[in-house]
């Protein structure tokens, strides 16, 4: 899993832009309302939309933000690190009740669903999320975005 989308989010942007393969698929956990927008619809909104152009240029720079994090995570910061921004990125898209297992959770970020017991546990006892049957509720996504472990 590379990511968590919501209402608002892209797919095929990049394959649209450069005009090369879509390199991911996307799968739906419930149901979606997709918009298709091709190339010359996306041109003409570029020329005389500037709130859509301001909104794709975030949105690629949120995907890019979130895939720089990625790769750095998976080279440098801990465990708990990369859990504590995974939760925050998800809670900025879909509210601040998330409704993850700690499986999809270690599945996103390449630890195992014990770690991620660990750490939510750990977190929780900081006061960073709390934890419900089914759901994990992060009161603070940016406070819990900049967590470092002590």
């Amino acid at each position: 899993m590379f990511a968590v989308l919501g209402p608002g989010d892209l797919i095929g942007e990049l394959a649209c832009l450069t005009g090369l393969t879509q390199q991911v698929n996307a799968l739906a956990e419930g149901e979606v309302d997709l918009v298709w927008i091709d190339l010359s619809t996306l041109d003409r909104l570029l020329e005389g939309e500037p709130g859509f152009t301001r909104w794709l240029l975030s949105a690629l720079a949120h995907k890019l933000r979130s895939a720089l994090d990625r790769v750095e995570g998976s080279h440098n910061l801990p465990a708990e690190t990369r859990i504590a921004r995974v939760l925050a990125d998800i809670a900025a898209i879909e509210g601040r009740e998330l409704a993850m297992t700690q499986q999809e959770i270690a599945d996103h970020v390449g630890v195992s669903r014990i770690t991620v017991g660990k750490v939510l546990s750990k977190l929780r006892t900081e006061g960073l999320i709390s934890l419900g049957y089914g759901k994990i509720t992060v009161p603070d996504p940016v406070a819990i975005g900049s967590y470092s472990p002590s």
